[in-house]
């Protein structure tokens, strides 16, 4: 089966990957999505449409997810740069979305007992706050309506708005690491 006839505009391969990590199976609602490669189908212009599919871990239905994403974004050129290289926040992931992603990942983290591994994941975890925090105006410690593309979202900054706070989000992604400046060259 084909999910998304009409494709998703992503970023990178990376936020499309993070977007069914996050995202719950559209057949049962649960999830957690495993998502296989990723196939090129067709390009058009500078872009390329990928088909993803992924498995359901709890009913086991398999479906294709369609993206669209800019061909020089298929492969990140630094780390930096892994889920996108501009200001401009998420289309497909909202700021909830991203909050869960950086817990998930700090989540992951803890069950590892490789340093370099741990590293990696804070890393990562990062990458995601600082996408959360793209959506925040500028002095303004809630974000505004449009950062929510979700119901579920929604409903939890209606019900614990505090775990929406920049000043909180600014306070968990100065504990995380950054990527050495040899990493970036």
């Amino acid at each position: 089966m084909t999910k998304s006839e009409n494709p998703l505009s992503a970023r990178s391969l990376a936020e499309a990957y993070l977007y069914l990590m996050v995202s719950p199976c559209p057949s049962c609602g649960k999830g957690p999505l495993y998502a296989g490669e990723a196939v090129s189908t067709r390009t058009e212009g500078e872009l390329s449409l990928l088909g993803i599919s992924a498995e359901c871990g709890a009913c086991g239905i398999r479906e294709t997810w369609n993206f669209l994403i800019p061909r020089n974004r298929l492969s990140p050129a630094t780390p930096a740069d892994a889920i996108s290289d501009g200001p401009e926040p998420s289309r497909i992931i909202d700021v909830g979305q991203w909050i869960t992603l950086s817990r998930m990942i700090v989540e992951a983290a803890s069950r590892s007992g490789d340093k370099l591994q741990i590293r990696r994941f804070g890393i990562e975890s990062a990458h995601c706050l600082d996408e959360a925090l793209k959506f925040y105006e500028p002095d303004c410690d809630a974000p505004p309506s449009s950062a929510f593309l979700t119901a579920a979202s929604r409903d939890r900054f209606r019900l614990q708005p505090e775990q929406f706070s920049r000043r909180r989000l600014l306070d968990l992604r100065s504990k995380l690491p950054t990527p050495s400046r040899r990493a970036l060259r």
